[in-house]
């Protein structure tokens, strides 16, 4: 019997050799436009998709917050209390996301196909077993969390109405980034975008169909329709996935047979985890805003203007940041791996001042229309206030916001993680909480004022990490970077 078994694996080991051998010229072809030739074309050839990506994860979110501001105030106020939960749980995908696109896109550089896939299958192995333990975390602590938050009682029960349901996407949600990050880290991000423009159909289809019109289910429906794009997604990518090269990535009868490898969940982690850690400094920095809020004279208007203000942030500024944060962890990983780090910090620079461009020019937009926007997100002329004061000022420190995302995903493709860890320490903990609750209870108590406080120092702590992103991608020290 155990001969039996080493003849198959013996076949198998063949099999994807030959397979390997055959796909080296695939692998040159795909390799081209991010290690050779024009960086500009690099940067093109990635961000574009990334970008198309964010966009339409933008409007879904953005749909999330209409479709809540339909139902009143306080579903506002679950919906961005809750969103700091979820993400909270998706900590370990991000993780996982972050390791996965430094170790295949050094390999796929370095033309290392073996690598790439066992990095690939690892990374899927782990992204269902990490999705299924963080939906359970957050079952579990979510309504103790919404009470620490400050919610009231009402925003409490519309808040584990909707992270219930919406937990649930967590096992396939986990699957899908993963996933992403290895078609990216191979330098498609094509797939991953066509991906999420379905997914986003999903949402934003059933986001009304079940909370407005023909269902009425009320704010759980918020959670099912990202529970089914979820499902959806998921099954999509393994399917695209089984016709490429890289379709050992998602072969389950391997997956199952090899387990969860401690070397390679070791080598995962120890990239991703200060990367997670970093995520997790800014989401324990917005959840502690909550408490502050909670300190002010309307606290639930400030809860409501944060999650409008945030989505509206968000859509037209973080996430197309965030794209061209992705585009350039993936050049870097690659030329890395190619051996050309003159190339990765060329292509790291180009991207950090097209995201300094994009941005000045929506911190423009925001201080003039932010106003104008929101009002198609609320009712309440105390939340619309809020809102407004937050895209005036946040608005205004958007440059350093992509010198810090851009500059931290260069040094993330290089595997680089650890300084940029305690530089969102340094900032979003020491400087932006301590600023916040001071000038809160010190200089914008009054109901007029609100979150005021809290939106200085959002920006405040902005132009500092801007600067510190700066000085760190400069030393050059990430390029010596092992995976």
């Amino acid at each position: 019997m155990d001969t039996c078994q080493d003849l198959k694996d013996k076949e198998l080991d063949q099999k994807l050799s030959m397979n390997e051998q055959e796909l080296q010229p695939e692998i040159q072809k795909s390799d081209a436009v991010i290690t050779e030739g024009s960086t500009w074309a690099a940067i093109w050839h990635l961000a574009w998709p990334l970008m198309g990506q964010m966009s339409v994860i933008a409007l879904a979110s953005f749909c999330d917050v209409y479709v809540a501001g339909k139902m009143g105030s306080d579903v506002q106020a679950a919906i961005g209390l809750c969103g700091q939960i979820w993400f909270l749980m998706m900590l370990i995908t991000v993780a996982l996301s972050v390791g996965t696109n430094a170790l295949v896109s050094r390999y796929w550089g370095a033309k290392d196909l073996e690598n790439t896939l066992k990095a690939g299958r690892q990374a899927m192995t782990f992204g269902f077993v990490f999705g299924g333990v963080s939906a359970a975390a957050g079952l579990l602590a979510a309504k103790p969390l919404l009470v620490f938050l400050g919610a009231s009682p009402e925003v409490q029960r519309l808040g584990w109405e909707f992270i219930s349901v919406d937990l649930l996407s967590q096992i396939p949600f986990t699957a899908v980034w993963v996933a992403h990050s290895i078609w990216r880290a191979k330098g498609n991000a094509r797939v991953p975008m066509v991906n999420w423009i379905l997914m986003a159909l999903i949402v934003v289809s059933l986001d009304f169909a079940l909370c407005i019109h023909p269902f009425h289910i009320g704010i759980s429906g918020l959670g099912w329709s990202w529970v089914v794009a979820a499902l959806f997604g998921v099954l999509i990518n393994v399917v695209l996935l089984k016709r490429t090269e890289l379709a050992e990535c998602v072969n389950f009868k391997l997956m199952i047979k090899e387990g969860l490898s401690r070397d390679f969940m070791w080598r995962l982690l120890k990239i991703g985890i200060p990367a997670c850690i970093n995520d997790l400094v800014w989401i324990g920095s917005c959840c502690a805003f909550f408490l502050i809020f909670a300190q002010t004279k309307n606290p639930t208007a400030c809860q409501a203007s944060w999650a409008v203000g945030f989505r509206l942030e968000e859509i037209v500024s973080s996430l197309p940041l965030h794209a061209l944060s992705m585009a350039v962890a993936t050049i870097v990983g690659q030329n890395l791996g190619a051996k050309q780090p003159e190339r990765a910090e060329r292509a790291g620079w180009q991207v950090a001042w097209v995201g300094v461009g994009y941005t000045s020019l929506m911190a423009v937009f925001l201080f003039c229309m932010g106003g104008e926007i929101a009002k198609h997100m609320s009712s309440d002329p105390v939340v619309l206030k809020y809102v407004k004061d937050y895209l005036q000022i946040v608005g205004m420190c958007q440059p350093f916001v992509a010198l810090w995302l851009v500059l931290f995903g260069a040094m993330q493709g290089a595997g680089y993680t650890m300084r940029p860890m305690w530089m969102s320490i340094i900032c979003l903990l020491i400087i932006r909480l301590p600023l916040a609750y001071y000038l809160t209870k010190t200089f914008f108590y009054g109901p007029e004022d609100g979150p005021l406080g809290c939106w200085l120092s959002v920006a405040a702590s902005a132009v500092v990490i801007g600067v510190l992103a700066i000085w760190s991608f400069k030393s050059g020290v990430w390029k010596t970077q092992k995976v």
